[in-house]
């Protein structure tokens, strides 16, 4: 178990990070691998810490889902009913193994991520 004080400093420094490695915001581009791992940090403390109502959790999930891997295909997804903790965790989890195996730009990583997009981030 982190202690509060430990999991905001892991989050400022995942989300700085994350921030920095997002150019601006730039949504048009498409994210590399450091800066969608950074992103993947990120969200995996807050979803731990139970933030997903913030609008932090939620400009740092649409960010990494816009940039990050292939471009989605299909339209978005519609947005689950309620946040599940568990679900969310394991997905953001999978992804981060997926970019740390080389794959970001996979139909693995995509996948995961567009089921990610439509349960565990607003619209």
């Amino acid at each position: 178990m982190m202690f509060p004080t430990r999991r905001a400093l892991a989050l400022l420094g995942c989300s700085a990070a994350w921030l920095l490695a997002a150019d601006g915001g730039a949504y048009a581009q498409r994210g590399g691998v450091e800066p969608c791992r950074q992103g993947l940090l990120a969200l995996i403390v807050m979803i731990d810490g139970e933030e997903q109502e913030r609008s932090h959790y939620q400009s740092t999930a649409k960010t990494l889902v816009e940039t990050c891997g292939p471009p989605t295909k299909q339209g978005a997804p519609a947005p689950s009913a309620g946040f599940d903790k568990g679900l969310c965790s394991k997905l953001s989890l999978a992804m981060l193994e997926t970019v740390e195996e080389g794959k970001l730009d996979s139909p693995q990583f995509a996948e995961k991520r567009d089921e990610f997009a439509g349960k565990c981030v607003s619209r």
